[in-house]
């Protein structure tokens, strides 16, 4: 089956309304793009179908996509620009703790603008569905942190210090 154009943009579409884009996949940083890609493309067709969008929803979403990934083209470069200065900055340079200061201080605040940006997206993303399809994004999103956590315990249930694992857990921020 040959990939339509509209396909590349909607798995972004489809996790950022979910949620369920972390900071560093959000920049497009660390993840191996093909593997990426397949997994996308199955999160995309469960919560397309799920949610059952119409072509005008669909073509709305592509257009803020677009838009988004447009503002946020610049701050992922400065993350991957930052990341680069903190990875390559050998310790033996004489200026490494004021050049990786800086360079975590950049990340930083780059980090912070991808999340108000996210944020916005994800607002105006939400705006486009009707009340039955937020129901069961919401739905849908509880269904998969329950996973989540039953995965968490049942790897904490086989590592060493289950309850220093499980403050940590719990003092993890959510959203």
């Amino acid at each position: 089956m040959k990939a339509t154009p509209f396909l590349p943009t909607l798995p972004a579409i489809a996790l950022a309304i979910i949620g369920t884009i972390s900071p560093v996949y959000a920049q497009g940083v660390g993840i191996d793009s093909d593997r990426a890609s397949a997994r996308d493309s199955r999160r995309l067709e469960s919560a397309l179908n799920d949610l059952n969008l119409s072509d005008a929803q669909k073509a709305q979403l592509r257009s803020l996509s677009e838009n988004h990934r447009q503002a946020t083209e610049g701050l992922r470069a400065q993350v991957r620009a930052a990341q680069q200065t903190l990875a390559n900055t050998p310790r033996t340079d004489p200026n490494y703790e004021s050049i990786t200061a800086r360079a975590r201080q950049d990340l930083e605040s780059v980090r912070n603008q991808l999340r108000v940006q996210q944020q916005a997206f994800q607002s105006n993303a939400r705006g486009l569905l009707n009340p039955e399809q937020l129901n069961t994004l919401e739905a849908n999103r509880a269904e998969r942190r329950q996973r989540m956590m039953e995965r968490r315990e049942g790897r904490m249930e086989h590592s060493g210090n289950r309850e220093q694992r499980q403050r940590r857990i719990e003092r993890r921020p959510r959203g």
